[in-house]
């Protein structure tokens, strides 16, 4: 299977968040927007392309908890609470393949990568809701918005940083 994917250095993630549990929210909110937005642009289903955030090194991967939250889990599926403390810290977004040996997505996909992004980011930013909704970074639950924490302003950060190259 092949992919396509964004990654961030760690110094950058430090210097733009107040917090490894926001980059990471964003990252996952990112990816979400960027696989519906890249299924439309390759005109295909999301089903026929998959999408995952990990660190890169096949240590972890995240998902998101039934609090609406990243969770880090590793490659045994056990919760890994340690990985938002490590020294390296590099969460990537992975769009693929959804079949064994491809279908021939990714290879578009990389082509157009820049402009998915670009795409994604006026998506975003044009929503009207406040935290987060399915038009844009997925379902996000109401008590974020309460608390003052914006999963969707986390997606921002992370998309204008794929934007301007990272």
């Amino acid at each position: 299977t092949t992919a396509v994917w964004w990654q961030l250095a760690p110094t950058v993630l430090d210097a733009r968040f107040a917090s490894r549990q926001e980059a990471l929210d964003g990252f996952l909110g990112a990816a979400y927007a960027l696989h519906h937005v890249a299924a439309l642009r390759l005109m295909s289903e999301t089903l026929d392309l998959g999408r995952a955030v990990g660190d890169g090194d096949a240590r972890w991967f995240a998902t998101v908890g039934a609090h609406g939250r990243g969770r880090i889990r590793g490659a045994d599926g056990q919760e890994r609470l340690d990985a938002l403390h490590a020294e390296r810290f590099s969460p990537t977004v992975f769009l693929y393949d959804n079949y064994p040996g491809g279908i021939g997505l990714s290879e578009p996909l990389y082509t157009l990568r820049q402009q998915v992004v670009e795409d994604v980011l006026g998506l975003v930013t044009a929503c009207g809701c406040q935290c987060g909704c399915p038009a844009c970074i997925g379902p996000v639950l109401a008590s974020e918005e309460q608390r003052g924490y914006s999963p969707k302003q986390s997606a921002q950060h992370v998309l204008e940083l794929f934007a301007d190259g990272g």
